[in-house]
């Protein structure tokens, strides 16, 4: 008698309790996966993506010559 008591005591804290881990799976699962395929903007540029800059006069030869050199030095 006093086990049987006890668990329909328990059983809707168990219950609740699974409902609670697999909720929690599932929000867990679902922001790994959004965090996964959130691509970070890069504002890095080739060194043929500068070039085109320079050609085209958006930027001059000596913030060309700069960022060129930053991109090798980051290289090495």
């Amino acid at each position: 008698m006093f086990l049987g008591s006890a668990f329909s005591e328990l059983f809707p804290a168990i219950v609740l309790l699974i409902v609670f881990a697999i909720v929690g799976g599932v929000v867990i699962l679902v922001m790994r996966k959004k965090l996964k395929s959130d691509t970070p903007t890069s504002t890095t540029f080739t060194l043929g993506e500068l070039r085109k800059l320079r050609d085209e006069g958006k930027i001059n030869e000596r913030e060309y010559e700069r960022a060129r050199q930053s991109i090798l030095d980051q290289m090495m």
